[in-house]
């Protein structure tokens, strides 16, 4: 994975639960999904009988 900034030289399998979250939120794929979510639930709230 090329956006994962490693300074402990550990590998992805042995990284803790927020560590790769942080992986994840840094990942230009990610932001550009969650922008597309986002924008997808602006166009179609979830209905109010389902929250």
């Amino acid at each position: 994975m090329s956006t994962l900034k490693n300074d402990k030289k550990k590998s992805f399998d042995q990284l803790s639960s927020q560590e790769r979250q942080a992986v994840y939120n840094a990942s230009p794929y990610f932001k550009k999904k969650n922008e597309e979510a986002a924008a997808f639930l602006k166009k179609h709230p979830i209905p109010k009988e389902i929250k």
